[in-house]
């Protein structure tokens, strides 16, 4: 008879411990936004590169020079494109939206490389 109560509680403790990590992968999701950034030297990639990785969330960062575009990996969990652009504003840069795709649309691009 005690052992009845205590098989219920490990069974429903059980069932519940995958439905948190379910919801946990969801709100985990990346996206890659390309942005169009003013900038003209190596100085103003060094500056980018010092400070957007430690914006909250920001998982990768590819700085290029010649197309003055910068592509940043993120957690929109965490964080948001609209934030992204106030860090680089605070940077002193004007930055605009070029393209964006979330992580399941990346993975159908390598796949087809």
């Amino acid at each position: 008879m005690k052992t009845l109560p205590i098989t219920i509680i490990t069974l429903l403790f059980f069932v519940s411990l995958p439905t948190g990590s379910v919801f946990a992968n969801e709100n985990s999701k990346e996206k890659t936004v390309v942005f169009s950034v003013g900038i003209d030297c190596q100085s103003c990639v060094k500056k980018i590169e010092g400070n957007i990785p430690y914006e909250k969330g920001v998982k990768d960062l590819k700085v290029s020079l010649d197309k003055k575009e910068v592509t940043v990996t993120f957690r929109t969990d965490k964080t948001s494109i609209e934030m992204l652009i106030k860090a680089f504003n605070k940077l002193g840069y004007e930055a605009s939206v070029v393209g964006e795709k979330g992580k399941e649309e990346k993975k159908d691009v390598q796949q087809k490389n």
